[in-house]
């Protein structure tokens, strides 16, 4: 019984330390959009203007297609413990 609460602790424990504030995310956003402006104005583009606008939009959907194609590569590979390697495996007896 003890080893149970020890274990379920642990995972509580690491459940909650994945968490994040709505602070903190806000911060993560602001941060991010500072960076993809800096990176607009390193291109030339003038603030406030339609070109400006369209390219903060294209690189926040080139992120969202990085963070898709990311998601995509986790779903399609096999689990850590898959027992011949991969899901396509056909043992030769």
């Amino acid at each position: 019984m003890r080893t149970f609460s020890i274990i379920a602790s642990a995972a509580l424990l690491l459940a909650c330390s994945a968490c994040v504030s709505p602070e903190q995310q806000a911060a993560a956003a602001a941060a991010q959009r500072q960076a993809d402006e800096a990176q607009c104005d390193g291109y030339g583009f003038k603030r406030n203007t339609d070109a400006f606008a369209n390219c903060l939009l294209k690189l926040q959907e080139i992120r969202a297609q990085e963070e898709n194609t990311e998601e995509i590569r986790r779903a399609s590979m096999p689990p850590p413990f898959w027992p011949y390697g991969y899901p396509g495996y056909r043992p030769y007896w």
